[in-house]
């Protein structure tokens, strides 16, 4: 369906209170043409509307004219630099961007840089590493068996003591 005809079908959507298809369009737009500004300036525009500030911050986060209070809570919603990267879905460079949101992509990226620079992997065990792991747990394990069995008899031999004393 042209784009077009889905903004139509969004605006037919709110107008008669049907706020959650209108989303389902939107960010349908958005994944189809994440270059497009207008839908995610909409669909920042109906979260703001439905008081879901972190969206809001989410989906203008690209666009020159974004609220403070949304772009802070769309960090606490997403609290590393990556997954705000992510969460914004945008592939594209800074070009078609104003200044100020192509700054602020260049600073999200930068973050989401040094975050992954940060990551240390840890290194992959061996076969045998994760074999004496394994057999480590199995061993735990049945030893806390054989102590919960031990203990049930143990209650089980003082309760007939009790109940022969009787």
């Amino acid at each position: 369906m042209p784009i077009e005809q889905t903004l139509r079908r969004v605006d037919d959507d709110l107008e008669h209170g049907r706020v959650l298809p209108a989303i389902n369009r939107l960010r349908g737009l958005v994944h189809e043409r994440p270059d497009r500004l207008d839908v995610r300036r909409r669909l920042a525009a109906v979260y703001r509307g439905q008081g879901e500030l972190a969206q809001a911050g989410r989906w203008s986060f690209l666009c020159e004219e974004t609220d403070p209070s949304e772009l802070a809570a769309f960090e606490r919603q997403f609290r590393t630099a990556s997954g705000r990267l992510s969460a914004i879905a945008w592939t594209g460079g800074a070009e078609g961007l104003g200044p100020e949101a192509a700054e602020r992509l260049a600073a999200l990226r930068e973050a989401a840089a040094r975050e992954s620079v940060r990551r240390v992997r840890r290194p992959e065990r061996s076969r045998r590493e994760k074999v004496v792991e394994t057999l480590g747990y199995t061993v735990a394990f049945v030893l806390a068996a054989l102590v919960l069995i031990g203990l049930w008899a143990v209650v089980v031999q003082g309760v007939r003591v009790v109940v022969g004393w009787f």
